[in-house]
């Protein structure tokens, strides 16, 4: 029985059997998912991708109704039944109900009294629109835009033309040279949950790569693990198991925020399209996270306390928060160099995928980038973290831990 233990236990035996980074990417695993704050932010999070895209589709749907006051004069209740006839030809979900009164006080009085939502009154020079604090700013765009076309054909009529002779050489029109303007502005909503994901996602489980290898360091755990497990297999089970978590993680969010958009009632435009980009931003994420991974690994391994990280972790954020700003702000010029840039191109290409045609070449050259990057940055981390991990004397600098040797 004492040998057959002694078998079960021995480090060589359980290596032959299950390898050393999978017992660490595991336990990584395991001890993460066990963690309540972990589990109750994730759900928060579905949660509130859920309610977002169900109220934004609600929103969609709504129409929008107010009761309008006019007073008795004739103008204004013809211009409220042409602003609900506009409407109706431009697809708004709007629709106005007249409210008739004898004189413009009263029809102030039922407007403090809250009975009525607008006040509509004919003038010399056009109309007044009144309001108790505020007036929307759709009705009153669909107000002016039919006060406007009535004027017009009320003007053609004087003059004895006709309104397309007065609105002759008035036409603009709008073209795009690359994209639509629904597609540009799905990109904008899109290219800010792909930013703020990656943001996210980086520094929930980036960060704590780095403050694990401190703490070991610091109280000497290495060392003991060192003596039953290869120092390269120990890192790469800490990068593996953290990205695996990160990316379940996003696949969540990913995929349950697609599966709301296919299911509201209201028609998503472009939605395969959206589909087909959220692939490449998880190809894309991985290439970016194992960098992130790497460089968290070997900041760690330099450091002598938890605090060291403080500031040496600023650079790391700093370049986070240049990608949250590439896929906010950038456009042209700099977004096309930015979706070559290891890093930023997780965010940047996806974006310039959902914001206009781009060829296959393109995405595919710029993740073959960050797959280089990546493999580069992974040996130099392992390389800063093999060598440092052990030295216990106060924080070293990059330079000085290339310098050191095994």
């Amino acid at each position: 029985m004492s040998t057959s233990t002694a078998e079960s236990t021995d480090p060589a035996t359980a290596d032959t059997r299950t390898p050393a980074w999978q017992i660490v990417t595991l336990r990584e695993i395991t001890v993460k998912l066990r963690d309540k704050s972990f589990i109750v932010s994730t759900l928060i999070t579905l949660a509130l991708i859920i309610a977002s895209i169900v109220v934004t589709g609600l929103l969609a749907e709504r129409t929008t109704e107010s009761s309008v006051a006019v007073v008795n004069n004739g103008r204004a209740q013809i211009l409220v039944d042409a602003a609900n006839q506009l409407a109706k030809e431009q697809e708004q979900k709007i629709i106005l109900t007249v409210r008739p009164f004898d004189s413009g006080e009263v029809a102030a009085e039922a407007l403090r009294a809250k009975s009525v939502d607008l006040v509509l009154m004919g003038t010399a020079s056009g109309y007044d629109l009144t309001g108790l604090n505020d007036v929307p700013a759709e009705i009153e765009k669909l107000l002016s835009d039919a006060a406007s076309t009535q004027a017009l054909k009320l003007n053609a009529e004087k003059l004895g033309v006709t309104v397309a002779s007065l609105e002759d050489g008035s036409a603009i029109n709008t073209i795009f040279l690359e994209g639509s303007q629904e597609r540009n502005s799905m990109a904008l909503v899109m290219g800010l949950v792909f930013s703020m994901l990656f943001y996210m996602s980086a520094l929930i489980f980036g960060m704590p790569i780095a403050n694990s290898v401190v703490e070991e360091k610091q109280n000497r755990v290495v060392e003991i693990l060192a003596t039953a497990i290869p120092i390269r297999q120990l890192l790469a089970g800490k990068i593996l198991g953290n990205m695996a978590l990160a990316m379940g993680q996003l696949c969540l969010f990913v995929g349950i925020g697609l599966l709301a958009l296919s299911l509201t009632p209201t028609e998503v435009p472009f939605l395969s399209l959206v589909f087909a980009t959220s692939g490449w931003f998880l190809a894309f994420f991985m290439t970016g996270f194992l960098i992130l991974a790497a460089v968290y690994a070997a900041l760690g391994s330099m450091a002598a306390r938890v605090e060291d990280l403080q500031q040496s972790t600023g650079p790391v954020i700093i370049l986070l928060v240049a990608a949250l700003f590439t896929g906010v702000y950038a456009k042209g010029s700099v977004l096309v160099i930015a979706s070559y840039i290891p890093v930023i191109s997780s965010v940047a290409m996806p974006i310039r995928l959902l914001a206009s045609d781009v060829p296959l070449w393109e995405p595919i050259v710029s993740l073959l980038i960050a797959v280089a990057a990546a493999w580069a940055m992974v040996l130099l981390g392992e390389r800063i973290y093999r060598r440092a991990i052990m030295q216990t004397g106060g924080a070293l600098s990059w330079r000085k831990a290339l310098k050191l040797e095994d």
